[in-house]
């Protein structure tokens, strides 16, 4: 990925759509956007994205303080993962699958006593309507109970109608019931800011097969417990 991608009209940019944002209280985009970064690498997506979730969490519980604040270096040290270090590292690196991102932070999470939070990783296998409302389920809760976090694994090309035919991990930042949209705080800067899709065509990216680890992609859920 290069500065030459450009995102396509498929996305609602929040710098110029962000009337949800002003109406409603969006926990997890005020847990999240503090600490929305630009991922180090080309293939260092899914390290960016649990950075992200894990200060997030933090802000949840009310833990987050100046001086601790998680960085992609240190968590990659802290987890002493050689799998993911090599996956993020260019020239060889490919990124990680969904379910290798579910399991590193079950991992991550006991090492900084994060024991009342849980992951679950739902795959996307297709678009259904079970699907479909069993991920929306889940925004709602999000929106309503303040006690959530979600990730998403999507098809950049799918999702954003651009021509970028790789996959990528960014935190959802909030669900607008009423248009029925997601916004992805992505972690790609360079080209993309954070940016409402239709929830449909993000199920679209989702369900997709990654031609690299032949895994499905999907969504991930931190929860408190």
């Amino acid at each position: 990925m290069d500065g030459e991608g450009k995102p396509a009209a498929a996305a609602s940019a929040l710098s110029r759509d962000h009337g949800y944002i002003q109406r409603n209280p969006a926990s997890a985009y005020w847990a999240l956007s503090p600490y929305l970064i630009h991922q180090h690498t080309d293939s260092s997506c899914s390290l960016a994205t649990a950075t992200m979730l894990l200060n997030g969490m933090r802000a949840i519980d009310g833990t987050g303080r100046m001086g601790r604040f998680f960085s992609e270096r240190g968590l990659i040290d802290a987890i002493d993962d050689p799998h993911w270090l090599k996956e993020i590292t260019p020239l060889e690196g490919n990124g990680i699958s969904f379910l290798d991102l579910a399991e590193k932070l079950r991992r991550i999470l006991p090492l900084y006593d994060f024991t009342h939070w849980a992951v679950d990783s739902r795959a996307v296998r297709g678009v259904s309507a079970e699907a479909i409302a069993d991920f929306r389920a889940e925004l709602t809760a999000m929106e309503r109970d303040g006690d959530r976090l979600l990730a998403a694994n999507y098809h950049l090309a799918t999702t954003y109608g651009d021509q970028w035919d790789i996959g990528h991990f960014s935190p959802v930042g909030a669900y607008d019931a009423a248009t029925d949209r997601v916004l992805l705080l992505d972690v790609w800067k360079a080209d993309y800011e954070p940016s409402w899709v239709d929830l449909t065509r993000l199920m679209q990216g989702m369900a997709t097969i990654s031609p690299i680890t032949n895994n499905v992609r999907g969504y991930l859920i931190i929860r408190r417990t």
